[in-house]
């Protein structure tokens, strides 16, 4: 692998497995790399016949692992190291490194449905990302086998909302069928862009509403001194004075 292939994604350490691992995978698949890290292009077992083919693809097989193997290795934040130690092969390297960070016990399952059902988004928040968080706890419970009924997960992200989403909560509900969870995601965004634009807006009007108030203030006060400079050129036919009229005197 071109080693700077592997510098362009953050190493692992104990926070990022999950960007890793997809990052780390996309990598080894494009060196041809993924068969040996995922089991399916195994070792030949050496036998006592063996020919010289044989020997020559095991040498081949070893090359190949091993340059995988320091690819996952490069890949790796030195603080982390310590994790594989021992390791054999890029195989082991991988599923060693799965049963550390990607926990797949009872705790894992029930940390993971508790954030969707107690997951908030606060007033102020963006919306993207509390559906990233979301959906990223929803992928995670898929990869352990853990199927949530679609109307859940819609019900569950609609109720995430803050109070400002009622309107819209409600007209969802109040269909005969609720969307897919990926088509209210879609929909909140969109929701959440015309309220972005709604408040821009509010916010530009209220700003230009002062110089408006200004300016017909100025206007009105220009239009009475016009008002007062024209009475001042008036002549009263009646008392023969100037500055009003006849039907003023």
């Amino acid at each position: 692998m071109n080693v700077s292939a592997v510098s362009r994604i953050e190493t692992l350490n104990k926070d990022n497995y999950d960007t890793w691992k997809m990052q780390m995978q996309a990598i080894l698949v494009k060196t041809n790399a993924w068969k040996y890290v995922n089991g399916t292009d195994v070792k030949t077992e050496l036998v006592a016949d063996d020919d010289g083919i044989s020997a020559q693809a095991r040498a081949e097989w070893d090359d190949n692992d091993s340059k995988a193997m320091s690819d996952l290795i490069l890949s790796i934040h030195p603080s982390e190291l310590k994790q594989i130690k021992g390791c054999t092969s890029s195989r082991e390297i991988w599923l060693r490194l799965e049963g550390i960070y990607q926990s797949k016990g009872p705790a894992r399952k029930a940390t993971l449905l508790k954030r969707l059902a107690l997951q908030k988004m606060a007033d102020g928040e963006d919306v993207r990302e509390h559906i990233r968080t979301f959906f990223d706890a929803v992928d995670k419970l898929t990869e352990m086998e853990v199927i949530i009924n679609p109307d859940l997960l819609a019900i569950l992200l609609l109720y995430s909302l803050p109070s400002q989403y009622e309107n819209f909560r409600c007209a969802i509900e109040s269909r005969d069928e609720l969307p897919t969870p990926e088509a209210l995601r879609i929909k909140i965004i969109e929701k959440s862009d015309v309220r972005k634009k709604d408040n821009i807006l509010v916010q530009n009007a209220m700003a230009i509403k002062p110089y408006a108030n200004k300016n017909w203030k100025n206007k009105k006060k220009a239009t009475s001194k016009n008002e007062d400079k024209e009475k001042s050129k008036l002549k009263c036919h009646s008392c023969g004075k100037i500055g009003h009229k006849a039907a003023d005197c």
